[in-house]
């Protein structure tokens, strides 16, 4: 009766023909003068100023860019660039969102695989990060540069006075088929790859959400996340707009002292993170600026059972752990408010299909997806800014999954994140989380590398100097493991690489380990 409940009310949220369409809505059900988004520094945009803005912008775009034009977005998570991403979504134009912190190479590969020819930044941002050389290597490289500063210079009183008039309608030219953004998955796993999200997949992630989470505009939420991060865009962003949720943003999470102040500050009932900065922000607030929020939403990582504990049981604020791709708006799957489930990630959002498929020797099945929240499709180096959509819509999430009887996935592991140790399947996942228990706030990492004995073996990176392999020995033993479950070697390394979201650069860790 729930899920028919819940399918009912994602069917009749889901209506908007547009994201603008969606953040109209919300203006003219909350009014011009509500606070939209703002941050700790004090500048804030209410949903009048913030239309209007993305209204100017939107003129500027279509006089600038070609209907359809992807161009490379470089912006941290503040106000203005909010304001920034609505003006594309009004203008019909592709914002192709670019994460600085993997360095030039792959920054302008992404620029190549979604066709792009200009990017668009702020030079006080550029001063700020110090990406001066990374703009340097765009424009050699023939990457046009338009900032943000010259567009802001550049509107006249009659773009403002048109503006504020064709800012309260939503353009008739894009539509729920039209590309929203261009986002380009981890790399966790290998070369990251252009996923096109259309604003019907976005649309349809935000209903699903609003479907299942108990969310409304008397909540006041705070993101920390990257708009490059699909949870950051999607969740952090787009869902608070549409819901008139008043939203306070910062450019880096790992402030870790001020995200805390900031929720204080808002006086934020809803903090969105992943396991990561959730134990980082834990770990140095204080009850006193923790004491409005009823619930963290947590994704893009497994939460560790110390991180749960920390927040739970210090502040007393419900870990929400979720599941989800880049591929798929990106949110499959959310606990319950009423009735989490630690050690799973809820259960599938409304309107989401789904197939399971047996593999060998591994005690859960592969999980495929279907929905309206999946993805247009991929975007390849050399397929000149072709879309490749999945097959006959289903997205294969490469996650091996458990589904329990009422429903709720826990993730058993990626299917690429298992080594084949003298023919037993072993969860690299399932190493990491045992380690996580013995060692909760190191960073770690484990891998698979070649052995001529058994074919693979298990060795697990950590940057604790005093970690010992029968540490965790020790502990698996206490819990029932089996020794074939447990790594060959501890190697302690210098540091873990990591991504921008917080988790562990796999690739690089794997090279690292292989050429030690």
């Amino acid at each position: 009766m729930e899920r028919d409940t819940e399918l009912a009310r994602f069917r009749a949220l889901d209506r908007f023909g547009s994201l603008a369409e969606a953040v109209l809505a919300a203006r003219r059900a909350h009014g011009a003068g509500r606070v939209a988004v703002e941050d700790i520094a004090g500048t804030a945009l209410t949903y009048g100023r913030l239309t209007l803005a993305a209204a100017v912008l939107e003129r500027a775009f279509r006089a600038r860019f070609a209907s359809g034009e992807r161009v490379g977005v470089l912006l941290p998570a503040a106000p203005g660039a909010v304001a920034v991403l609505l003006g594309f979504w009004r203008s019909g134009r592709v914002p192709a969102m670019l994460n600085p912190t993997v360095g030039p190479g792959p920054v302008l590969a992404a620029l190549r695989v979604a066709g792009c020819g200009s990017v668009l930044s702020s030079r006080v941002f550029v001063e700020k990060a110090e990406l001066g050389a990374l703009v340097e290597e765009m424009v050699a490289a023939g990457f046009a540069m338009v900032w943000t500063e010259d567009l802001r210079r550049s509107a006249g009183a009659f773009d403002k006075l048109a503006a504020a008039v064709a800012g309260r309608f939503a353009p008739r030219d894009v539509t729920r088929a039209s590309e929203a953004a261009v986002l380009f998955t981890s790399g966790t796993e290998g070369a990251p790859k252009g996923v096109v999200l259309t604003h019907g997949n976005i649309l349809a992630n935000i209903a699903q959400l609003r479907a299942r989470a108990p969310i409304g505009p008397e909540d006041r939420a705070v993101s920390a996340l990257p708009l490059f991060h699909s949870f950051g865009l999607t969740a952090g962003v787009a869902l608070m707009l549409a819901t008139g949720i008043r939203t306070g943003l910062h450019p880096s999470p790992l402030h870790y002292r001020v995200i805390p102040e900031l929720v204080r500050r808002l006086e934020a009932t809803i903090l969105i993170g992943t396991d990561t900065f959730l134990a980082g922000w834990g770990r140095r607030a204080t009850a006193a600026q923790l004491g409005s929020l009823r619930a963290v939403v947590a994704g893009g990582e497994p939460v560790k059972a110390t991180t749960r504990a920390l927040w739970t049981g210090s502040f007393g604020v419900p870990v929400l752990e979720g599941y989800g791709a880049t591929e798929t708006g990106p949110v499959l799957a959310l606990n319950d408010y009423a009735d989490p489930r630690p050690g799973t990630v809820g259960r599938l959002l409304p309107g989401i299909e789904y197939r399971l498929e047996p593999v060998p020797g591994i005690d859960g099945e592969r999980l495929f997806v279907r929905g309206p929240n999946v993805m247009a499709g991929y975007l390849r180096l050399g397929g000149e800014g072709a879309v490749e959509p999945p097959e006959d819509g289903w997205y294969d999430t490469g996650d091996v999954v458990r589904m329990g009887p009422e429903g709720h996935v826990t993730i058993v592991g990626r299917l690429r994140r298992f080594a084949k140790v003298g023919g037993e399947m072993v969860s690299l996942a399932r190493v990491e989380a045992l380690a996580a228990d013995v060692w909760p706030d190191e960073p770690l990492g484990a891998a698979a590398l070649p052995c001529p004995r058994k074919g693979q073996k298990v060795v697990l990176a950590i940057a604790h100097p005093g970690a010992r392999l029968e540490d965790l020995r020790a502990h698996a033993r206490e819990a029932g493991v089996a020794e074939i479950q447990l790594p060959a070697e501890l190697r302690v390394l210098a540091e873990i690489p990591v991504l921008a979201s917080g988790k562990t650069d796999f690739p690089r860790l794997q090279a690292l380990l292989e050429a030690e």
